[in-house]
């Protein structure tokens, strides 16, 4: 996934390089890898000379070799997965503080509650006297029940509901308990579900410093990189725009006689003949190609989930499997072939240490894709705890990216076919991969990422078994029958295992 937020898009563009030939430099994202293609055909050389490799050595037009790893900043911040809320329990807690006293009336659909509802309110507001609990239907003790499905305030943060419209019974006012000062029921909501859903969600915590970091990381990265990334792309250039001088030009030749004209009526020659029209079609991006700068099919360095690959965009082409066969050669294939000689070629002279840095940075792809998944806001809890488990874990993966290590060994280039999907720049073919060796910390940042995933859903609590309608919470004073508080809550909210009401953690 690339990195994006609704806060950083006015910077988008720095996170999308910009290369000599106008086209633009994928982003980090996820890919979709598929299986290898072989293709068959001619193999054809490139014809050029291969510039020595080498990690500590400076390649002609490139820059020279990094002395340290990426200079990213820590993730080592506060965030937190965020939890849906219905309503605001700090407020709650607000009207419970003028209340020494309060009679809790739950209704028929709160069973269980009777010894969990007093905890939680005491909670709130510790100190509170609770004088009974008994069962009461909310509706039955409003005089205005319509009242109850409130009018949620429009201002930021948890929401609030109004609640100057209620007003208890007088009939039962004369049967509350005397020596409670206030009433506080706890009911199940009376309202419409498509409407309630309809409205904006409210949340608390969420992950927007960890977002930013990751994001400022992206850019800072990606501005480290952009000498190697455009030598590399230059490089990849040379070589394959030598093999489309080389070859292009006799495809294209035996390919003309299909490019106009109308096709014949005999079956297998109007099918050889709609084979090479495709064919020809097929071929015209790759003729449009010129010498002097590179062109949309060109391959260049993507930086994606997966690490560092070489990969190119390839022409749409859809044709019977009998047409290598009826024309007699696999032009696709061959021009596939071009692109992953020139993968060969060029990345055998990319130094190992900026390869290796490069990859690295594409795990943060990795790492923002786990921070959406466990930051989308949910009906979920967490024990403070786990939350800093969850937050050093984090700021370790930000280690990792950080680290000082520059290539190993085993770390090398490897000339492999795929499918590969790039976000902001679609399907594309993938020509070589970067592997930077079982021991590297690069493999290690996305482990360590997806373990924090596992981690942060094995932990949540009160994630299942959820009533879809919220509760409905109505403080009132004993005396004069008027509502001091009115809103709603999820249950979870109020009550989930031992942990406090929603924001007293």
């Amino acid at each position: 996934m690339v990195l994006r937020s609704s806060h950083r898009r006015g910077r988008e563009a720095a996170r999308t390089c910009t290369r000599p030939g106008g086209h633009r430099r994928p982003t980090l994202g996820a890919i979709a890898v598929g299986v290898a293609t072989l293709t068959c055909g001619p193999r054809p050389g490139t014809g050029a000379a291969v510039p020595a490799s080498g990690s500590h050595s400076q390649l002609p037009g490139g820059p020279p070799p990094p002395r340290n790893g990426l200079q990213l900043p820590s993730l080592a911040v506060a965030w937190s997965p965020p939890t849906l809320t219905a309503g605001d329990a700090e407020a709650l807690a607000a009207a419970l503080a003028a209340s020494p006293s309060v009679e809790v009336l739950l209704g028929p659909g709160q069973t269980g509650w009777d010894a969990r509802v007093g905890p939680a309110l005491q909670a709130l507001s510790p100190g509170l006297k609770i004088t009974s609990v008994r069962q009461a239907e909310q509706a039955a003790i409003v005089a205005r029940p319509e009242a109850l499905a409130g009018v949620r305030e429009a201002d930021s943060g948890r929401p609030r509901y109004r609640s100057d419209d209620i007003l208890l019974q007088e009939t039962w006012l004369r049967r509350h308990d005397p020596s409670a000062s206030s009433i506080v029921s706890v009911d199940a909501a009376a309202l419409d579900l498509t409407a309630w859903r309809a409205l904006p969600a409210a949340r608390v915590g969420g992950c927007e410093p960890a977002v930013r970091a990751l994001a400022e990381g992206q850019e800072q990265g990606l501005a480290q990189l952009e000498g190697f990334l455009n030598h590399a792309d230059a490089l990849l250039w040379q070589f394959y725009s030598a093999q489309l001088a080389a070859f292009v030009p006799e495809i294209q030749a035996e390919l003309r006689p299909f490019a106009s004209g109308q096709a014949p009526d005999e079956a297998d020659a109007k099918a050889r003949f709609e084979c090479g029209r495709a064919y020809w079609e097929h071929l015209q991006p790759y003729v449009a190609c010129k010498s002097a700068e590179p062109c949309q099919v060109a391959p260049r360095v993507v930086l994606s989930a997966g690490g560092a690959r070489v990969a190119a965009p390839e022409p749409p082409l859809a044709l019977s499997d009998r047409c290598p066969m009826l024309v007699g050669r696999d032009y696709p294939g061959e021009l596939r072939q071009l692109g992953l000689d020139a993968a060969e070629a060029a990345t055998a002279a990319l130094d190992r240490d900026w390869s290796t840095l490069a990859d690295r940075l594409g795990a943060v792809a990795e790492v923002h894709a786990v921070l959406e998944d466990i930051c989308t806001p949910r009906r979920w809890r967490f024990a403070a705890p786990d939350l800093f488990e969850a937050r050093d874990r984090l700021a370790r993966v930000g280690e990792l990216l950080s680290s000082p290590e520059l290539a190993l060994p085993q770390a090398t280039w490897r000339v492999e076919a795929a499918d590969l999907f790039v976000p902001g720049a679609g399907p594309m073919r993938q020509l070589a991969r970067f592997d930077p060796g079982p021991a590297s910390v690069n493999p290690t940042i996305a482990a360590e990422a997806r373990g924090l995933r596992e981690f942060v859903l094995s932990r949540a609590q009160c994630r299942s078994g959820h009533d879809p309608r919220p509760m409905s919470v109505l403080v009132a004073d004993a005396e004069s029958g008027r509502a001091r508080f009115f809103g709603y809550l999820y249950a979870e909210e109020l009550v989930c295992g031992d942990l406090p009401p929603l924001g007293r953690e």
